[in-house]
Parts: C-alpha cells; sequence; structure tokens
C-alpha cells in the first residue's frame, strides 16, 4: 500500500509541474514582442522609450530660449545620447517626456556649427566653437591685416603686387605657422560659442572675448605716449586700434582707445623682399689741443648720419622681424663724423670755463650693411631694453662702442641656438664692458669665439667677437644694450646713436 501512495504521490507532483509549465508556456507565446529604443546617455542607460523620433522632436520643440539666444532653427540631443533598436516583451516603457527630463537634468543640448582647430608643433591645440562657417576667412585676413596691411596682402593674394623701383616691399610668401582646419560639429550650448565675424576676429587676436581696457585720451597726449605709458609697444597700439593708420595719427581730447594686450591665437609668417633706406651711424672722432685747458672742449664739426639702400630678405612673424638678410647694399650718402676738440693743457688752480662736452665717445658696433630689427622699447607685454642688431652676416667682427674695461665675457653656449634656449640664460654668448662714466655696455648672442678676456681694457673699436646667433634666438643679430651705474636700462638710440 505505500508504494501506491508514494507512486501516486509522485504521479500528483508531475501532474501538477506539467500544468505549471504549461500555464507558463502557454504565457510567453502570446506576449507580443515588441521593437522599443534604449536610451543611452553617456553610455549609460536611462529607459526605454517607443519612438526615438517623438524624443528628438521634443527636445527641438522645447529649446525656444536656446533658438533665439543663437538665432538657430533646429537643436539638437546632447553628444552623449543614443537611442539604440531594442526587442522587448515588456510594457513598461518610459514616456518621450519622463526620457526628455532626465536628459535636460544630466546633460546640455547641442546645436549645430563649426570647431576651427589651430595646432602649433609645440603647443596644444586651440579649438574655437563658431556658428557660421563663413566668418572663418574674413575673420582671418582681418586679423592677419594686422600685421601685414591690407593693401599689401590683397594684393598679394590677387597677384596685383607692383615691382619695387626705389624702395618699397614685394611679399614672396604668407602661411601661417600652426595648421588650421574646420570640421562640422555638434556644439553643447554651455560652451563658449562665435556668432558674428567680428568677435571671431577679436578672439583671434586678443584670445578672448572679455572688454579690453581702455585709455581716456588727455591734452597733450600723443599715440606714442599712451603707448609706452601703457607698455605696449607703438605696432601694438596700432592693432589693438585699427582706426588708426600710423603712430603719428591725430587724436583728441576724451577719445577712447583700447590699450588691451594682444595674443594672437596664430602666427603668420611673411617672407618679403624690402627695398629701404637706412640710416648709418656717424663715429665720434676726438682731437686734442694743446692751447685749451682740459676742462674744455668744442665741437669742430657736426655729425651726420650716412643713408645706404639696402635689399633685404626678410621672415616675419606676427609682424616682428626674425631672420634678415641683406643682399644688396648702396651707398646713397656716407656720414660724415663729429669731430670733438679736447683741450690738453694743465690748469694751474683757476677754474676756467667749464667743459662744454664730456662723456662717452660712441662708434657703432657692427660692420655695415645693418639693420636695426628691433627697437628699444616693449614687446608683447614685456619691456626690450635694447636695440637688436641685423644685417651684417653670421660671424661678421663686432667691435666695441667705446673705450672701457671688460667686466664679464660668457662664451658657453653653441653659436646658434634656437628660441627659448636657456643658454647664458637666453642671452647666450656675451660680453660686458664698462666705460670711464660708469655706462656698462652689454653685447649678446654672439659667437662663442670671444676676443677679450675679463679685466680686459679695451678701445674704441676694438674687435670683440663676431656675431652669432647664440642662446634664445631665432636668428643673426647683436643684442645691444646700454646701463646705467644703478643697472637702469638706457635707449642706445637716445644716448650712444641717432637712429
Amino acid at each position: 500500500m505505500s508504494k501506491k501512495i508514494n507512486l501516486g504521490g509522485g504521479l500528483l507532483i508531475i501532474a501538477t509541474t506539467l500544468i505549471v509549465l504549461m500555464i507558463g508556456f502557454t504565457r510567453v507565446k502570446f506576449q507580443e514582442a515588441k521593437t522599443a529604443f534604449m536610451v543611452y546617455l553617456d553610455g549609460k542607460k536611462i529607459g526605454l522609450i517607443e519612438n526615438k523620433e517623438t524624443l528628438f522632436s521634443l527636445i527641438d520643440n522645447e529649446q525656444e530660449n536656446i533658438k533665439n539666444k543663437f538665432t538657430v532653427e533646429k537643436v539638437y540631443p546632447p553628444e552623449g545620447l543614443e537611442a539604440v533598436e531594442y526587442t522587448t516583451y515588456t510594457n513598461k516603457l518610459k514616456t518621450a517626456d519622463e526620457i526628455y527630463r532626465l536628459v535636460a537634468e544630466k546633460s546640455t543640448f547641442t546645436i549645430k556649427g563649426y570647431t576651427i582647430t589651430i595646432k602649433g608643433e609645440e603647443k596644444d591645440p586651440i579649438y574655437i566653437n563658431i556658428l557660421n562657417k563663413e566668418d572663418l576667412e574674413p575673420a582671418l585676413l582681418e586679423a592677419v591685416s594686422a600685421f601685414i596691411p591690407i593693401d599689401n596682402l590683397t594684393a598679394y593674394i590677387d597677384d596685383m603686387q607692383v615691382e619695387i623701383i626705389d624702395t618699397g616691399k614685394k611679399i614672396e610668401n604668407v602661411y601661417f605657422e600652426e595648421k588650421i582646419t574646420i570640421k562640422e560639429s555638434y556644439i553643447p550650448v554651455d560652451e563658449k560659442i562665435i556668432t558674428n565675424k567680428n568677435d571671431l576676429t577679436k578672439y583671434l587676436l586678443f584670445g578672448t572675448l572679455d572688454k579690453q581696457k581702455e585709455y581716456v585720451v588727455k591734452e597733450g597726449d600723443t599715440l606714442e605716449k599712451i603707448a609706452e605709458s601703457n607698455e605696449l609697444s607703438n605696432g601694438e597700439l596700432l592693432i589693438a586700434n585699427p582706426t588708426f593708420s600710423s603712430i603719428n595719427s591725430l587724436i583728441s581730447p576724451g577719445q577712447i582707445l583700447n590699450i588691451g594686450l594682444i595674443d594672437p591665437l596664430f602666427t603668420i609668417v611673411e617672407e618679403a623682399e624690402i627695398v629701404e633706406d637706412v640710416s648709418v651711424a656717424y663715429d665720434t672722432i676726438t682731437q686734442t689741443d694743446s692751447s685749451l685747458f682740459s676742462n674744455e672742449s668744442y665741437t669742430k664739426q657736426k655729425g651726420v648720419n650716412g643713408v645706404n639702400r639696402l635689399t633685404e630678405k626678410v621672415l616675419l612673424k606676427n609682424g616682428e622681424t626674425k631672420t634678415l638678410y641683406v643682399s644688396d647694399k648702396k651707398e646713397i650718402s656716407p656720414p660724415i663724423n663729429k669731430i670733438v676738440v679736447r683741450g690738453t693743457k694743465v690748469s694751474s688752480g683757476i677754474n676756467h670755463n667749464p667743459p662744454v662736452e664730456t662723456g662717452t665717445d660712441w662708434s657703432w658696433p657692427t660692420i655695415s650693411p645693418y639693420v636695426i630689427t628691433s627697437k628699444y622699447g616693449y614687446r608683447w607685454g614685456k619691456h626690450h631694453g635694447a636695440i637688436d642688431i641685423s644685417g651684417s652676416g653670421f660671424g661678421s667682427p663686432i667691435y666695441s662702442a667705446t673705450s672701457g674695461k671688460v667686466i664679464k665675457a660668457f662664451k658657453g653656449c653653441a653659436d646658434r641656438g634656437y628660441y627659448g634656449s636657456p643658454c647664458g640664460g637666453q642671452l647666450g654668448n656675451y660680453v660686458e664692458i664698462e666705460t670711464d662714466t660708469g655706462l656698462v655696455v652689454f653685447y649678446a648672442h654672439m659667437r662663442n669665439l670671444l676676443r677679450v678676456s675679463v679685466g680686459q681694457t679695451v678701445t674704441k673699436g676694438q674687435v670683440i667677437g663676431y656675431m652669432g646667433s647664440s642662446g634664445s634666438s631665432t636668428g643673426t643679430h647683436l643684442h645691444f644694450e646700454i646701463r646705467d651705474s644703478a643697472g637702469n636700462k638706457l635707449n642706445p638710440c637716445k644716448v650712444a646713436f641717432s637712429c
């Protein structure tokens, strides 16, 4: 009997299980599969939705503020939003409105625009979002014209440059040092998006759209004085205020000038041939007269600078000369040396006439031809307390501009350096000479073949070394600097030369 009971119980259990399975099977069989869309935001599931187009339309229709702000007709989903087709048996789908609210809380919507990429060899890429592709070319042209006059640039682009007759400039090549590309993209509306050409030009030149510092013109101001007092070069002030054609343009009290420091996001390289008349500095010759007392002197002959007409091959970056080669020289007029007569007669104690002229005698430190490629003053926010002299050629002699004593001489750098080289404190091989009047004359970026050593006494016109490009340098030139006894840097074109 026990066997029948056990068997019956087993049969009962099996029968019950089959009924359950059949019931379950029947439910699956009659449940229809559905096609839906799984919505992902930045790779994470946020819900199933029946129709993705309904969601995208809702996103677009709900963004009137964005459309008005950017003057666009359509707004798009966030970059990380995806709707992937999905087969499901569940009825638990979210509505388009529910998904929209989740997306709006967690991410930012986008609009269709363009991304400009400016990529240099040694800098991280710069990305600029713009609304209209058509703004890029005119904005670049306007930004570049801050460094190359628009008439010259247009003539070069249109192949309409005139030949140089006496003096002038002919552009041979213009290109960007960086690679500049543009592509269509979907831009999050919380990113910076430039919507017009003028703002794009400003951003390319200043690296920001923030309001720049301003200056109100006062009585007696000139553009040159305003530039110097606000630590700008003349060129930088003109770039920031393109309505002025030259540094000599007239200004009036109350006028507002932009005195922001430019920080261009690009480097425009210009290769050109320039024919120009360049001043040649006169020398100062001292003669003695035994009939005059030692504290007496007079100018026998006034000095007059000469003029050379130079043909130059020049490479400029953002308007600043980086390399210069003189291919031809014609003398227009020779310099006339200044002659100073000084007495040698020893005074018997009576104070005769005070000296007419005292101080340091100067002569130009390089051979001719030469060009001053960077003047004393501000450039790119830093004060350049010297003049840069180019054009006389690599390895040409450098002369002591005065008599004096060598107080420093450094020759540990390669003859040719590179921009940013720290060697010699970035100034490469250099010599410092102290004059009898306490001035210190500094010669830098020389070759390492110095002809003088510390403690040596030199005379005006003596060879002290050779022209090089050592330290942080982009081309052959001499950095010529004058300091007073307190270490203040003086303008060589006012203290020593008329240049």
